[in-house]
């Protein structure tokens, strides 16, 4: 299994909009599911999107390669796993996201 490496430099701690050429391909990933997501909920939500992000990449069966297209999988898993979350915190409420 290919390693992981991420830069030390945390650009999710330095601002989300901040990829260049030293930002890796999963942290390129992740970093625009958060921004994204937390535009609709508020940037409060960046800690548990990271998680959520980072607990669908643990559950995958083969991680993609570390230049590999295939990484919005791992978006695409945590995207399900945030609307089962925020529809089971929802129901019956009118408003809150419960996230």
């Amino acid at each position: 299994m290919p390693e992981l490496r991420m830069n030390q430099d945390d650009p999710l701690d330095s601002g989300l909009s901040s990829f260049d050429g030293r930002t890796s391909v999963p942290q390129r990933e992740l970093m625009s599911f958060i921004d994204t997501v937390s535009q609709m909920l508020g940037p409060e939500s960046c800690v548990l999107l990271k998680e959520i992000w980072l607990d669908e990449l643990a559950c995958m069966d083969c991680m993609p390669e570390p230049s590999s297209s295939q990484w919005h999988l791992v978006t695409l898993a945590a995207l399900r796993r945030l609307a089962m979350r925020l529809i089971t915190n929802d129901c019956g409420s009118t408003h809150s996201w419960g996230v």
